[in-house]
């Protein structure tokens, strides 16, 4: 093979080895072993690549799909280079490496365990988005109040104005882009969305730049404190804000965000539409309850003496968030999550779903269904209630297989442990999103 620029070899070692892997995937060895030098072929002959495969497998689980792919050069020689494949097994994820050495052809292959990287300083768009028809503005939330907070609208490029979603957080102190460990789901929905020409408002949630005055100061806790409040200044920001099309405004709740948002509507009823990601139908000490349970039976080295000692700890905090006798006064380590009895009390005699049904509003309900946090309970009691002939006619309802909390694909049992892999909402939930919403702002 005549000496190439470095670039262009480069580009042939990642076609190689992504050429392997297609090939590896499809268990066609006699394929994959074409891709390797003379003298990987001497070392590792077909039969043994076939057998290593196998036992692979075996501890791995099947093959799901490739979720990432770098390059790593080694620093003290450039000539050494490993292209690495994230790779998505049932089990479990895995590194598959191929090393190359100033040439095309593969001279080693194997296998490591999964490591995360991730920079929180830093934000990778997903392949989908088109970065360079995308801009970004600060905006002011809350501006004047104790609460005041920054937001951030993302937007499309071209000059006009837009239909605007704002996004309304899980549960837990999160920051504008709901980062959770490598994941950063509201920014994915912020520049997706905006690279199809709709804007999206994100904020750092309050509990989270506040966490310290809010405990300090003793104050009590409760979902408007932490959720519906910002909702509604978040709105009155975005309503003024000069690239917003006012008659076209979306609130879009994820998690117990969805479970809030029918209590912010009713300060802005002037809300377009809603969308709900992954949001609790049910009274949320049911949902926490089976969310817990269902987290601690994951739990395969806990004895089963000590495992009932836990759920039955949980089933009392359960009971003494429903028991009558709760008051303000009630110890938080008593009640689910160590939540302060402010809270639960709060949501006594509140039905997010009803509360919606009244609004009349469009909505759009989306939903992973290998989401534990709020299951399949959830989304089929929001689809009974509010699609067809029991709802608006403009309303929508629609499940992913493969889709767990964080909207992000993942295989077999869900388990938070997911969720520090690196990944996208998948395109087709940005595209879902986008077009029920162009399609409502069309409408008077």
């Amino acid at each position: 093979m005549e000496a190439q620029p470095y670039s262009d070899l480069l580009e042939w070692q990642k076609s190689q080895s992504q050429r392997c892997m297609d090939a590896v995937l499809k268990k066609d060895f006699i394929k994959a072993y074409e891709c390797f030098t003379p003298e990987m072929k001497r070392e590792f002959s077909i039969d043994t690549f076939a057998v290593f495969w196998n036992l692979f497998e075996k501890k791995a689980g099947k093959p799901y799909k490739i979720f990432d792919t770098r390059v790593d050069i080694d620093p003290e020689d450039t000539n050494l280079i490993t292209i690495i494949h994230a790779l998505r097994c049932s089990n479990g994820n895995w590194e598959i490496r191929m090393s190359f050495k100033k040439s095309h052809l593969i001279d080693g292959f194997y296998v490591d365990k999964y490591q995360p990287r991730y920079d929180k300083r830093a934000y990778t768009v997903a392949d989908y988005v088109k970065a360079d028809s995308v801009k970004v503005r600060d905006i002011t939330i809350g501006k004047g109040t104790d609460w005041e907070t920054t937001g951030i609208m993302t937007l499309p490029l071209k000059q006009g104005k837009y239909p605007i979603i704002i996004i309304i957080h899980g549960s837990g102190p999160l920051d504008e882009d709901g980062t959770y460990v490598a994941n950063k789901p509201y920014a994915d929905l912020a520049w997706g969305l905006a690279s199809k020409g709709i804007g999206v408002l994100r904020f750092t949630k309050r509990t989270r730049k506040y966490y310290s005055a809010i405990k300090d100061k003793g104050l009590e806790v409760t979902p408007d404190l932490e959720s519906t409040e910002d909702a509604i200044a978040a709105f009155q920001a975005a309503s003024t804000f000069r690239e917003t099309d006012s008659s076209n405004i979306y609130f879009l709740g994820h998690g117990t965000g969805g479970m809030i948002v029918p209590r912010a509507l009713q300060n802005t009823n002037k809300v377009k539409g809603i969308i709900l990601m992954g949001a609790p139908s049910r009274p949320l000490p049911d949902v926490l309850i089976e969310q817990l349970e269902y987290v601690l039976s994951l739990d395969t080295i806990i004895s089963k003496p000590d495992l009932q000692k836990k759920i039955d700890v949980l089933r009392k905090q359960y009971q003494m968030v429903l028991s009558p006798k709760l008051t303000k006064e009630t110890p938080a380590k008593n009640l689910l999550l160590e939540t302060p009895a402010s809270y639960w009390l709060a949501l006594r005699g509140y039905d997010p779903v009803m509360t919606l049904k009244k609004s009349g509003k469009p909505i759009l309900i989306l939903h992973g269904e290998r989401d534990f946090q709020s299951n399949m309970k959830d989304f089929a009691l929001w689809k009974k209630s509010l699609i067809g002939k029991n709802g608006n006619a403009n309303s929508l309802a629609k499940s992913y297989p493969l889709l767990n909390y964080l909207f992000m694909e993942g295989a077999g049992k869900s388990h938070p442990a997911e969720y520090t892999i690196f990944d996208h909402i998948p395109e087709e939930v940005i595209s879902d999103i986008a077009n029920w919403v162009i399609n409502q702002s069309k409408k008077k």
